[in-house]
């Protein structure tokens, strides 16, 4: 049983920090409830089992339930399903729950204690709150951008979402912090996070040391702004990464590499001459590495205690050693995709251990169990189904057109 078992969550959310949010409190254990709408489209692929990958990942864990929050007889059933609810999250627009009558507002005329969370680009208040945002907007406007890249080439984002992902991060442990805190007061409570404030504060070094007087940051590919040697290096088959924080790693590593006559070498001698002196540093190790085969000097530096790693690829990344023993794919069942794959959780705890073994619900898959639970009678139950199934055939022949 999760730590937050026993927990129902209303999910409004889409894309990718919303479902991030809500994917964290199901993995926990939550009850999550996804409302979609009867007709809702599905985006562009790869798919498997007829499912979206990402969703088949995001979507794990959770149900679903199909609802048009703007008919009156669908409003009157979802404002019934978030009376029995502990959390609503949403990732709309500011101002798009309150035509929808599902805003914080709303939500506690009949569930006072409601713990609700909202996820937008830039919050619900400030000069550019109905500014559309996705990922990329929140890195270049956040700085992340301007560090991120090679030192001379363009500002690049990540290679993953993040800000969608930090910012359903933080949104999850907020939400676990209103809920702790209602164990505490009885109170429910709102949280606004916002994606450009979450990659402002990603960037609390750089943030901080220009505030303190310092200079702006600027890229600098995979080297470090003060640790020497840090960065990527080529090897006989192909490259790794290296990273000494103190004085005492590089002394290591010169062992390893042969080259103690470096260890006291006035340019190279301390952390603060390195950084004076990184390239030619840096140069010293690259003439190094070339000489070994990246698995024999990955074996070497662990040896020595040099932090060290390979650049795998994603496949590679699959298939390594930590990854697989620490239980880090997960092996899920979905009714149409069949048994999949999917990263497993990095919360290992000794008690209450998170356990995936549900994949993403088809549309609607729950509609019965959860509308049955409210007090609906098998009668309506099936009127209203019937009601949404006319609202995609119209749209599926409406598309043919």
């Amino acid at each position: 049983m999760g730590l937050l078992s026993g927990y129902r969550v209303v999910d409004f959310t889409s894309f990718v920090s919303g479902p991030t949010c809500t994917r964290l409190l199901a993995d926990l254990g939550a009850e999550v409830i996804r409302i979609e709408r009867p007709d809702k489209k599905k985006g562009s692929g790869p798919y498997k089992g007829g499912e979206r990958t990402v969703d088949l990942g995001l979507m794990r864990g959770k149900k679903s339930v199909t609802l048009n929050a703007k008919d009156p007889e669908d409003h009157e059933i979802l404002m019934k399903l978030i009376e029995t609810a502990d959390v609503v999250v949403e990732n709309f627009r500011p101002g798009v729950t309150a035509r929808m009558g599902v805003s914080y507002q709303d939500v506690i005329k009949i569930n006072p204690k409601i713990v609700y969370t909202s996820i937008s680009g830039f919050g619900q208040y400030g000069p550019y709150k109905s500014k559309g945002a996705f990922d990329i907007i929140a890195e270049a406007m956040s700085g992340f951008m301007s560090i991120t890249g090679e030192r001379n080439g363009k500002p690049v984002r990540a290679g993953a979402s993040i800000a969608d992902i930090f910012s359903g991060v933080e949104a999850a442990y907020g939400t676990v912090a209103m809920l702790l805190n209602r164990e505490k007061t009885g109170e429910g409570n709102y949280l606004d996070v916002a994606m450009l404030d979450t990659m402002f504060a990603v960037c609390n070094n750089p943030v901080t040391q220009y505030l303190c007087g310092g200079p702006v940051a600027q890229r600098i590919g995979n080297e470090h702004p003060q640790d020497v040697p840090w960065d990527d290096f080529p090897t006989k088959d192909g490259r790794l990464v290296i990273a000494c924080a103190r004085t005492n790693l590089y002394a290591k590593l010169c062992e390893v590499l042969d080259c103690r006559e470096y260890i006291d070498d006035p340019r190279f001698c301390n952390d603060e001459v390195r950084l004076i002196n990184k390239e030619a540093c840096h140069e010293i190790v690259r003439n190094h590495t070339r000489n070994w085969l990246t698995a024999d000097l990955i074996a070497a530096c662990d040896k020595a205690g040099v932090p060290c790693a390979t650049i795998n690829s994603i496949d590679q990344a699959c298939e390594n050693e930590s990854i697989k023993a620490r239980g880090m794919i997960a092996t899920v069942t979905h009714k149409t995709a069949g048994t999949y794959q999917l990263p497993g959780s990095p919360l290992k705890f000794m008690h209450n251990p998170v356990e995936l073994t549900k994949g993403s619900p088809i549309l609607g898959e729950n509609n019965r169990e959860i509308f049955s639970g409210l007090g609906l009678t098998k009668e309506k139950i099936d009127a209203l189904l019937a009601k949404q199934a006319k609202v995609r055939t119209f749209f599926k022949e409406f598309e043919m057109d």
